[in-house]
């Protein structure tokens, strides 16, 4: 009886201790599971789309060259396989070869004339129209250099890297922050001349986003449309900006955001507003996923905007009534949340009539998309460079982006057109 009541309490005593055990291993650190870092994908389990081209698609193959700058004969005499005789020409077959010539750098000694003139009472020469006065470099290698800057976002190393192994051209870091204050003097006039035409347009976008200057915040401003690009460093973001920019904007429509300040801006200047959807429908699904009420607010956004786009600008007063009586009926509607009773009534009575002047007018959008593909460009030199040294540095890129960015929308080739840009000037 007494080995018997000893297994017993031996049994009983195991079972404690991998109770213990069992509670130990929850507690310690070292015998939890390992989570999986965040870095590790998890496999992907179902099977990829096949790869190649699809079913019912046109097929693209690589234009033909209209310019033939070399014609070269591929002569064979013996066979590449056997070395054994061929006989006579059978056939021809054509083949387009693309390639880049040799590089390298072009050093041109000018000898300029001076003559006096007995009117002016002083000596005048000719003048250089491939170089800026003062200038060390030639124009296009100056706007090749500013297009890697701006146009491209490389970094100053960069640029000096593909300088010196491309072309040979050994240029320092201080040389490239010269040639782009060069060019900004001398796109100056060109630069007012956009700030004008932005001011003339009849449609317009207009966002902004955070630009340091030496550590400190600032804001970079786009003004922009179909054809034109303007850009403007100042200190803040208020309506006083746009306002001294735009002045009188009577009649005219400027696409942006909710921001207050362009509130202020329709009230000062006279013009009138379009809101963004992109930035709405965003909100409304932003609000959504925080309140369970903003779903049906999103829901009701999102279809009345599809039914707004589906008039491709055409729509007639009729129509655009019926939109407005539905965005009125969500306006009506009584919710209990705060986020959601103030969302609706920015956008439903505060913005009720900046809603849909996309819906009859083929020259306005129905988002602020313009602004924000202009702003994108500046965000990545940003992010490369951290923003400007200096108020002028800022002023520099400014100048330079809105030129840049202009010939791009007008679908001419950067480079060259601010090329000739400048050598028109002088004429």
């Amino acid at each position: 009886m007494g080995l018997k009541k000893r297994i017993l309490e031996l049994e009983k005593r195991v079972e404690e201790l991998e109770k213990m055990w069992e509670e130990h291993i929850k507690i310690c650190p070292l015998f939890q599971k390992k989570e999986i870092p965040s870095f590790v994908k998890e496999d992907v389990n179902h099977r990829h789309k096949q790869s190649g081209q699809k079913e019912g698609h046109e097929g693209f193959t690589r234009y033909i060259p209209e310019r033939i700058d070399f014609i070269k004969k591929a002569a064979i005499n013996k066979c590449p396989h056997c070395e054994g005789k061929l006989s006579d020409v059978q056939e021809i077959r054509t083949r387009y070869v693309e390639d880049i010539p040799e590089v390298r750098t072009v050093i041109t000694k000018y000898e300029i004339e001076r003559r006096y003139c007995k009117h002016c009472e002083k000596i005048v020469e000719a003048e250089v129209n491939d170089a800026l006065p003062n200038a060390r470099f030639g124009l296009r290698s100056m706007l090749f250099i500013a297009f890697l800057k701006l146009g491209m976002r490389l970094p100053s190393k960069k640029i000096l890297e593909l300088m010196k192994t491309t072309y040979n051209l050994k240029i320092s870091d201080g040389e490239i922050y010269k040639i782009l204050e060069q060019l900004s003097q001398a796109f100056g006039p060109h630069y007012k001349e956009l700030e004008k035409k932005i001011r003339d347009a009849a449609v317009k976008h207009i966002d902004e986003t955070s630009w340091r200057i030496d550590g400190i915040n600032n804001w970079l401003w786009i003004f922009i449309n179909k054809e034109i690009a303007f850009y403007a460093v100042r200190k803040n973001r208020s309506s006083k900006v746009p306002i001294k920019i735009l002045g009188n904007q009577e009649g005219k429509i400027v696409n942006s955001d909710r921001h207050s300040a362009y509130t202020q801006l329709c009230k000062v200047t006279k013009c009138k507003q379009q809101i963004c959807w992109a930035h709405i429908l965003r909100n409304s699904k932003d609000l959504a996923d925080y309140c369970d009420e903003a779903k049906y607010v999103h829901r009701r956004l999102k279809n009345i905007y599809k039914q707004a786009v589906k008039f491709e600008h055409k729509a007639t007063d009729e129509e655009i009534g019926k939109l407005f009586h539905q965005v009125d009926l969500l306006a009506a509607r009584r919710y209990r949340h705060t986020k959601v009773y103030k969302f609706v009534k920015g956008i439903c009575k505060d913005h009720r009539e900046d809603l849909f002047r996309f819906a009859s007018n083929p020259e306005v959008e129905s988002t602020n998309n313009p602004a924000e593909r202009g702003l994108r460009h500046a965000v990545v030199i940003r992010k490369i460079s951290n923003g400007s040294r200096s108020k002028k540095g800022a002023e520099v890129t400014c100048k330079l982006l809105s030129v840049m960015e202009t010939m791009k929308l007008q679908g001419q080739n950067p480079v060259t057109g601010m090329m000739n840009l400048l050598q028109n000037s002088k004429l």
